[in-house]
C-alpha cells in the first residue's frame, strides 16, 4: 500500500511540474484556420499510434485517439500481451492546449486469456517443474505521463501508472507444485503491476 501511495504521489508530483513547465513555454500550438485560431488537437483531432509497454493498454498492439476536446482524449486499442490477445479502452486529460502537454489518464483493459494453453516451467536452479494457463485477465489502469503532439501530425506519448487486477488470481495451476517465490514472480508477472508504456503515431483531422 506504501508503495502504491508513493507511485501515485510522483506521478502527481511530476505533473505538477510538467504543467509549470509548459505554462512557461512562449511558443504557440494554435493553427490559424480561416482566421480563427484553432488549438492543435482541434485540427488534428484522430490519431493512430503503435503502442508497446508493460501492463499498457494494449500490450503490444495499435491505439486508435480521439480528441473530445482540445484537452480531453479517447483512446481504444488492441493487441497481443502476456494475458492473451487484449482490448482496452483508456480516457485522458490533458493540462495544456499546448503541443508538450501533461495528462492523467484513467481506463479499463481486457486480456482473453490463452484458451487453455498450458505453459510448461523449470526452474533451472532447483529442478522445480510445473505447468500454468492464463485466464481472462480484467484490469483497471491509473496513470499519467507527457504527450507531443507535432504541427505536422507526428504524435509520441510516455505514461507511467499502475495496473489493478480485477480479480484474485488470473492463472491456474496444471501440473506441479510452484514454490512461493515462483508464485510471487508470477503474481508481478501476470497480476497488478506499474504501467510503463510508449505510443508513436500520426494525427490527423476530422471529426
Amino acid at each position: 500500500m506504501k508503495l502504491k501511495i508513493k507511485l501515485i504521489a510522483t506521478i502527481v508530483i511530476g505533473l505538477i511540474i510538467g504543467v509549470q513547465t509548459i505554462n512557461a513555454q512562449d511558443y504557440s500550438s494554435t493553427v490559424n484556420l480561416s482566421q480563427k485560431s484553432l488549438a492543435i488537437r482541434e485540427v488534428r483531432s484522430n490519431a493512430i499510434t503503435a503502442s508497446i509497454g508493460w501492463n499498457g493498454l494494449t500490450g503490444v498492439g495499435i491505439i486508435y485517439n480521439n480528441y473530445l476536446a482540445k484537452q480531453m482524449g479517447l483512446e481504444i486499442g488492441v493487441g497481443i500481451a502476456a494475458t492473451g490477445f487484449k482490448f482496452g479502452g483508456r480516457f485522458r486529460y490533458l493540462f495544456s492546449e499546448k503541443n508538450f502537454s501533461p495528462f492523467v489518464s484513467a481506463g479499463f483493459m481486457y486480456g482473453l486469456g490463452l484458451n487453455d494453453v498450458e505453459i510448461d516451467f523449470e526452474n533451472n536452479q532447483t529442478g522445480n517443474k510445473y505447468s500454468y494457463t492464463i485466464n481472462s485477465s480484467p484490469f483497471a489502469q491509473i496513470g499519467g505521463g507527457i504527450e507531443y503532439l507535432s504541427k505536422n501530425g507526428f504524435l509520441i506519448t510516455g505514461v507511467l501508472g499502475y495496473a489493478i487486477l480485477l480479480k484474485d488470481s488470473n492463472y491456474e495451476i496444471i501440473t506441479g507444485v510452484p514454490t512461493k517465490d515462483e508464485l510471487s514472480v508470477m503474481d508481478k508477472a501476470f497480476g497488478s503491476g506499474i504501467v510503463i508504456e510508449f505510443t508513436i503515431g500520426y494525427a490527423f483531422g476530422g471529426k
